[in-house]
């Protein structure tokens, strides 16, 4: 009985104890050789040759272990950005309560009133 690929490469992610299923869908009109989809935990591998479907489930499986230690640093990047978007949603805030007060003090001095 002959094991397929897709079989295989189930069984190394089985092994890995990686909570994905690998789709291999040999298309060579796609740009992307594989890629991970989140969503449904899935790795889908697009390579006809098995050599290269090797390679880049290979790939996808590193990309998918590398994303748990980048976790941190996006994570972080994330709450900064929005602590420095509250900061500027503040002070535009505070601009904009001031517009009216400047415009209104222009207005004035010039004896536009």
């Amino acid at each position: 009985m002959t094991v397929s690929l897709e079989e295989r490469m189930q069984r190394v992610l089985d092994r890995l104890n990686l909570p994905l299923r690998i789709a291999y869908l040999p298309n060579n009109l796609k740009k992307v050789h594989g890629e991970i989809i989140e969503d449904s935990c899935t790795i889908f591998v697009f390579d006809e040759d098995e050599g290269e479907a090797w390679t880049t489930f290979s790939h996808e499986v590193l990309e998918y272990r590398l994303k748990s230690v980048t976790f941190v640093y996006r994570t972080l990047i994330n709450k900064l950005i929005e602590g420095f978007e509250k900061v500027a949603y503040e002070k535009k805030e505070v601009f904009l309560s001031e517009v009216p007060l400047i415009v209104e003090t222009v207005k004035r001095e010039r004896g536009e009133s």
